[in-house]
């Protein structure tokens, strides 16, 4: 499920200063990484209360996006539990991506970049399936020969399932 909040920019000051969040052992195990030390508790209380994006995984969890100008425009991702409140997961990235769709109709092969990636390697999964994966082993990509025959390409449409 995707809630349509988007566009609607909030800066950290400019929230009231609430008792702050509640997290998962697992959240501050990791909070002293590298990479999420930076993390302030007002950017993720900011994306809780006003994200961009928002999506519920299949598990109930709840990924919410907002950009974040005082951490150089990137994006804070908050993954939250079921509760809506706990806090489990952030991540800061440059940006949101979109998942690309290509089908090329002159050899009939279906192309979904899942995100933008340096591709690494490309495994067979068949003779007519190939996954991209990119420099930390994470599928990025997979292409889909005769797709029209296995994956019925004639007519496309997309539909996001909730929950």
């Amino acid at each position: 499920m995707e809630v349509l909040k988007r566009y609607t920019h909030f800066k950290a000051k400019d929230l009231d200063k609430g008792g702050g969040v509640r997290t998962t052992k697992y959240f501050e195990a990791t909070r002293q990484r590298p990479d999420r030390i930076d993390i302030q508790t007002e950017w993720i209380e900011t994306v809780i209360r006003y994200p961009l994006k928002e999506v519920i995984q299949q598990d109930g969890r709840i990924r919410r996006w907002g950009l974040i100008p005082e951490a150089g425009n990137k994006y804070l991702r908050v993954v939250l539990l079921p509760d809506g409140e706990t806090v489990h997961k952030c991540l800061l990235r440059p940006e949101i991506y979109a998942m690309k769709i290509q089908y090329f109709r002159d050899t009939d092969t279906l192309y979904i970049a899942f995100r933008p990636a340096d591709i690494a390697e490309t495994r067979d999964l068949d003779e007519n399936t190939l996954l991209d994966i990119d420099t930390q082993g994470q599928v990025c990509g997979i292409t889909i020969e005769h797709a029209s025959d296995r994956a019925d390409i004639p007519q496309f449409s997309f539909e996001q399932v909730a929950a």
